[in-house]
Parts: C-alpha cells; structure tokens; sequence
C-alpha cells in the first residue's frame, strides 16, 4: 500500500526521471531508513543510482554513533555508496548566529549539495512526510508565516530536493518498516518538550483531533495542496516582475522603486524573497520565504524616507538612494566626524576618506584655466579665503552660500534637493575656510569665494 502511494505522488510530480542519481540523506530514523529501501525497491524501474549521505551534527554523540553505524552497515547491506559528515552545529551557530534548527539545516545541504558535484548526481531526497508537512504548517502559522510559508515544503523544490514520502502518514511508514524488517532507530530529542515542533506533534494535533476535528490532519494536507495552487501563481507574477525591472550587475541586484511601487503587495513581498535569493545563494534561502531579512526590507520600502541603508546578515547590505533600490554583497561604510588641516599650498592626504587634496597658486593671466572647473576640482579666489584652509564631513546645522545664490542655505537642505542619501553625506568632504563652506566638493562652491574680474590669484583645490 505505501509502495504504491509512494509511486503516485512520484509520478504526480514528476519527481523521478530515467537514470536519475540521487543522494538520500539518511539520519537512522524510520522515515529516512523507509526512504531509502522505497528508492531502492524504484531502482530499477527508473534506473537509479543512490549515494547514501549521513550527517552527524555533533549534538547528541551517543545516539549518533549508533545512527552512523546502523545507516552504514545498512548501505552496505544494500550495495550503495556512503558518505558520512560531522559538523559541530553548536559552534557553527554561536560563529554565524543562526538557531540551532536553521544551523543544522545549512551544514546538512552544504554536505548534501557537495555530493552532488562529487557523484555527478542530480537530486537530494529527503525523507519527510505527511506528518512533517502538517507540523510544519501549524508551526509557521504560529509564527505568523503568509501564504509562502503556510504552502508548506513542497514535493520537489528548485528541480533537484525531492521528497517522495510527503503524502504518507508516519503509521504508514511504521507499518511498512515492521513488515520489511527495516531497521531503524528513534531519536530522542524527538520526545523533548523543549521544542516547540515536538509540543505541536505531541500535543496540540491529538487535542485537537479529540476535541474538535478528528480528521484534523487530512484538512490540513489538504489545505496546504490548494495553497500550494496560489502560491505557484503568485510565482509565475513575481518571476515575470523580476525579469522586468531587476537589474543584474554583478553582486548587485537593483530596481526603480517607482516600477516597484506599480507592483501589487503581494508580488513586491516576493521580489525582494527572490532578489535575497540570487544574493545569499540557495544554500541561504529558507523554503518557507520568511525570512527576517524580507520583512525588513519589505517594511523599509513602505516608509516615506527617500533613502535608507540596512547591514543584513552575513555581509548583504539594502540601499535605497530616491528611486534606486539596490541589494549588494558588501559590509556598509561609515565615515566618522573628521577635521583635517590642509597644507596650502601642498599636499594633504586625508585618511578618512583615502583621498589626497592638492592645493595650488594659479595666476589669473594663466591661459583662464580657472574657468575649467570639474567635480573634483574648484577654483577660488584667494584674498577671499581664510587660512588655515581644512578639510571634514558634514555636521548638523551647516550652513552655504550655492555659487549664484542670494543668502545662504542649510547644507541639508543642499544634500536633499541634489538627492544625497542621508547615509552618503558623511562621505563628502566639505573644504573649509575660517567658519565658511568654501566648497561642498563634488557638487558646489559658495558664492563669497567665487572667482571674479577683481580677482588677481587663485587657488586650486583638487581632491583625487
């Protein structure tokens, strides 16, 4: 009976193909052990090739000594390949600052995903099944999860993670192992009450069963299938949307937000799932699409503010600058408050910001090369600069005189009207001279110390 629902949900989505190789994580318990004699029951009607891989996360060594060693004299047994890992998921966890849960699920499919290239093979099969999928759903509502996480783990996920047992029940799976003789072991922190997931298993799904819907379970499986319908259209819309108007340039991903504010809600959600997808990599991705960094980020977009900056986990930073939004490998740079004295004339090499300001004595009859002045260069009358010349960052309160302004104007007001990201303006040097911004370099020089037919020497002020 388990044999051939097994086949059927194989076949319903396509989850074996001809000569396919797999690798099949097996733990020692009865789902993962039932797993691997169904796949090799199917081995030769689809010309199977299985890798049998076996993680020992460092957690409970005594158990997992026992496990290594029944799922290795089983693959034995059987005639497969085996591969064995040991991690030490606490140390991992404290170095990278995951949960215990998601720590061990990403050293689990780093291993899982190196076998691949090592065997040439081309899916990862898991043993979950239908009880997974009802606890899994239950603890994702819990936590608040939306449709993408209430979908539940899907049968086959991005073309090569397949997961035959999803739509049998673990008495299914406990019948056929007593009947094949299957050995198997049983996980003891699976009776722990410290996890939430084992008080939903033990707990909350018999209660309810008792006391309100005894076919609690099969309402749940079923509601994930018809969530699973949604959430694929709801794909097919944010793919289209990402093709449309993400830009791809080489660790940044970046977009209009005046074409992301055209998108409705929901595909904008799972734009930016999709974009923290192609940055992370898929090993970084949660199947749930929960993740913290999406709600973040999600929230960040609906608020008012033209620009902001977010340091994300392990070295992802968000930017928004006015209507370009841009999600970028790379830690976020901060300048602090800096002062530095120029040499005048001379060269002054400004560690704050890794620039050099050169400062020289240029004639007025000098061929009117004054009047070449570029971003990086200014040219200012003498007499009217006050000495020592300097060098710092933007602090609040100041004050500018724009070149062909009447009165003077709040540099901050300068910085939004040239759309200058609140988090960019430390970085732009500002040239002082006595109390007065000389020149905002980059952008302006002020107005009282402009160049004019009175003018009889100059001063050149170059940053590179």
């Amino acid at each position: 009976m388990l044999l051939h629902r097994v086949k059927r949900t194989i076949d319903h989505y396509h989850l074996l193909n001809q000569g396919d190789r797999l690798v099949v994580g097996v733990s020692a318990g009865v789902d993962s052990m039932v797993l691997l004699h169904v796949l090799y029951a199917c081995r030769q009607a689809f010309a199977l090739s299985l890798i049998v891989a076996h993680v020992n996360h460092g957690l409970r060594p005594k158990e997992a000594e026992k496990e290594a060693e029944l799922v290795q004299e089983e693959t034995k047994r059987l005639g497969l390949p085996y591969e064995y890992a040991y991690f030490n998921v606490k140390e991992f966890q404290k170095m990278k600052g995951f949960s215990p849960q998601d720590a061990a699920r990403k050293v689990r499919f780093h291993f899982l995903n190196s076998l691949l290239k090592k065997y040439g093979a081309n899916k990862i099969a898991l043993g979950h099944h239908a009880d997974d999928q009802v606890e899994t759903v239950l603890l994702r509502l819990i936590r608040g999860a939306g449709l993408m996480g209430l979908k539940g783990m899907l049968p086959m996920r991005e073309g090569k993670v397949i997961r035959p047992l999803l739509e049998v029940w673990r008495e299914e799976i406990e019948s056929f192992a007593r009947e094949k003789a299957i050995p198997y072991l049983v996980d003891s922190s699976n009776l722990n009450g410290t996890y939430l997931r084992n008080r939903i298993r033990l707990h909350l799904v018999p209660f309810v069963e008792k006391e309100y819907q005894p076919n609690f379970r099969e309402i749940v499986l079923r509601a994930t299938a018809i969530l699973r319908e949604e959430n694929d259209y709801l794909e097919r819309g944010a793919d289209e949307a990402y093709r449309k108007i993400v830009q791809e340039d080489k660790d940044v991903l970046s977009f209009q937000f005046s074409q992301y504010q055209s998108l409705h809600k929901a595909i904008r959600w799972r734009l930016i799932q999709k974009m923290l997808g192609r940055i992370y990599g898929e090993e970084g991705v949660m199947e749930d699409g929960e993740g913290l960094e999406v709600n973040v980020i999600f929230m960040k977009l609906q608020q008012r503010s033209p620009s902001s900056l977010l340091e994300l986990p392990h070295g992802i930073c968000f930017e928004r600058r006015y209507d370009r939004v841009s999600l970028r490998r790379g830690r976020v740079e901060t300048i602090p408050p800096f002062e530095v004295e120029l040499i005048s004339p001379g060269r002054t090499f400004v560690q704050e910001i890794g620039k050099e300001v050169v400062i020289e004595e240029i004639h007025k009859n000098d061929e009117f090369g004054y009047l070449n002045e570029s971003s990086h260069a200014s040219f200012l009358d003498y007499q009217k600069l006050q000495f020592p010349l300097k060098i710092r960052n933007f602090r609040p309160g100041d004050r500018f005189q724009p070149l062909g302004v009447k009165g003077t104007q709040k540099l901050k007001e300068f910085f939004i009207d040239h759309k200058v990201p609140r988090f960019e303006r430390p970085k732009v040097p500002l040239l002082i001279s006595g109390e007065m911004i000389a020149w905002i370099v980059g952008y302006r020089i002020d107005e009282r110390v402009k160049v004019n037919e009175k003018t009889q020497r100059i001063f050149k002020v170059k940053v590179m």
